[in-house]
């Protein structure tokens, strides 16, 4: 709890373009940090921006939208964004609820969470909920950064999968090196 408290996790937002990601970064930072607009391929590099939620620091990470492309800048975006996933705590991995139901957008989807590392914590979330109130069933997350309908339940769930858990009387810091001689000095006692 301590480490969590002093260095936080890298939570990488990551999926297909316009799903969302730089809106849910504005959403979650309470600035508008990224542009956002209808075009594709509108973030092109990655943009990082620390809150923290209860107290624990969340580098959140917005990346291009992943896709082929034949725009030689929107490919090295595309590049950083993998770079990124693979050194990501958690992937908040976005899908637009919108497009659910297109079976070329399902299929390139399919074909991304497969690339995606299976080592690293994963939460699915559907966007776009303001539009759309029917989603896929499973262990994902309907949001809407418009009217903020499921954020409060990707924060407590940003923080679950961190491993974070609240205690009532305050979270005791300590290093590697504190933890140890604790240790040393419980088996000289017993």
């Amino acid at each position: 709890q301590g480490a969590l408290l002093r260095e936080g996790i890298k939570v990488v937002i990551a999926g297909q373009p316009n799903v969302g990601k730089s809106s849910l970064l504005n959403a979650l930072a309470g600035a508008e940090l990224a542009i956002v607009t209808p075009i594709p391929g509108t973030t092109r590099d990655k943009i990082q921006q620390t809150i923290q939620i209860d107290g624990v620091p969340i580098h959140i990470v917005d990346t291009a939208g992943l896709r082929d492309s034949h725009d030689e800048i929107e490919q090295i975006g595309v590049q950083k964004a993998w770079q990124e996933i693979g050194g990501a705590d958690v992937i908040v991995f976005m899908h637009d609820l919108t497009r659910s139901q297109d079976a070329v957008y399902a299929a390139h989807d399919a074909a991304l969470a497969d690339k995606l590392p299976p080592q690293v914590p994963r939460i699915e979330v559907w966007s776009k909920a303001d539009l759309d109130s029917v989603w896929p069933s499973g262990d994902g997350l309907a949001l809407s950064t418009k009217t903020g309908q499921g954020m409060q339940s990707l924060r407590k769930r940003l923080l679950a999968v961190a491993g974070w858990q609240p205690v009532a009387e305050g979270v005791y810091m300590a290093r590697e090196r504190h933890l140890q001689a604790l240790s040393r000095l419980d088996a000289r006692l017993r």
